[in-house]
């Protein structure tokens, strides 16, 4: 038997029946462990609840256990509500990957049993970014986020992950993969044989070196570390600089290339960065403005962006429709994330500590299993 959608009453006091739709299928979860950011915001007002998990489906929507999330540094600036981010209490964390266990009556996009990544955001399903399309993100005062066993997801707002990758490696990608996919292949448009400069070695500047040269480009890769240099080079970068020996690294950028300069900039560095990246870019480069770890504001040197015909645009994560087309290339060339650490779900607040710290390479983990 259907049932109304809804009955409301219109202004003349009688009722209007706007809808018809299958009833909400009841989950047969009934509890579930989350973290919470509780009382203040910070690392250390984190804890550990026992909530009620999801009891009725939607018929469009999909009940998915969560058995990995990563963290980035989205979700440090989120839990110290540095931009301000809303209300508490609040579900941190914007990543994860996890097995469909329910889905309404309506969903034909998925089965029990599919291997799945909620969409960071939810609204964006296709084509250029609009306003609508950023309305919802996962992890934020708009919408709850991953950290917690079970998540609902609009069945248009999630997509399949590649056969090729685990829990843990899949959910490193709706965020750090995906906004270095778009950075250099949706907009960035590389080519093979072109010259891309990679800021550091956080994960969406990883995931930018494991992507530029899966698709044939060379690679320029900074870091104030030594170690962290030699263990890119081992990843495949073609050059390396230390920024700490070489701060005009810019200039070095064009020493490396003969003078020609990198195609594609991932610049992460914001404000302490932007004027070297400007000085390393080639005629014509493309600069994906992407973080501001360095600093949010900067007086920019404006001869080098007309003088040099330079695309500067802005980055943040991706659609549906991009994060599928990263998951095909994953699935034919066989790209592995690189995964730095993995926290049991209990040392969650630890995760994001060893985020802040700055002594990672590549993506952090929390794993749901252990």
């Amino acid at each position: 038997m259907r049932r109304p959608l809804a009955v409301l009453p219109n202004k003349y006091n009688t009722f209007v029946l706007i809808g018809w739709c299958p009833p909400a299928r009841i989950t047969k979860v009934t509890a579930m462990q989350a973290w919470e950011v509780q009382d203040a915001w910070g690392i250390d007002n984190m804890r550990l609840v026992t909530k009620e998990a999801p009891q009725a489906l939607a018929p469009d929507e999909l009940l998915i256990k969560v058995h990995a999330a990563s963290v980035n540094y989205r979700d440090l600036v989120t839990i110290e509500n540095r931009t301000p981010f809303g209300a508490l209490p609040q579900i941190p964390l914007s990543d994860a990957a996890g097995e469909v266990v329910d889905v309404g009556s309506s969903v034909d996009r998925f089965v029990v049993g599919d291997r799945v990544c909620p969409s960071f955001f939810p609204n964006w399903q296709t084509g250029p970014v609009r306003n609508a399309d950023r309305s919802i993100s996962l992890g934020s005062a708009s919408a709850p986020g991953v950290l917690q066993e079970f998540v609902v997801a609009k069945q248009q707002a999630a997509s399949r992950f590649s056969d090729t990758l685990s829990y843990q490696e899949a959910a490193t990608l709706p965020c750090a993969g995906l906004t270095a996919w778009r950075a250099l292949v949706e907009e960035g448009q590389v080519e093979r044989g072109d010259w891309v400069l990679v800021q550091g070695t956080g994960g969406v500047s990883i995931f930018a070196l494991l992507i530029a040269k899966m698709l044939g480009a060379r690679v320029i890769v900074t870091s104030s570390s030594d170690e962290k240099l030699a263990r890119a080079r081992s990843l495949g970068a073609d050059e390396t600089i230390n920024y700490r020996d070489t701060p005009e690294w810019g200039k070095r950028t064009l020493e490396i290339t003969n003078g020609r300069g990198a195609d594609i900039i991932v610049e992460v560095g914001g404000g302490g960065t932007i004027n070297q990246s400007l000085a390393a870019a080639a005629v014509g480069a493309r600069i994906a403005i992407i973080g501001v770890l360095g600093g949010r504001s900067q007086e920019l040197l404006m001869p080098a962006i007309f003088g040099k015909n330079l695309k500067l645009f802005g980055i943040s994560v991706g659609s549906r429709q991009h994060f599928d087309s990263l998951n095909e290339a994953i699935s034919k060339e066989g790209l592995k994330p690189v995964i730095d650490r993995v926290f049991p779900l209990k040392e969650a607040p630890d995760a994001i500590r060893h985020l802040a710290s700055g002594q990672h390479f590549g993506k952090i983990v929390i794993d749901f299993e252990q």
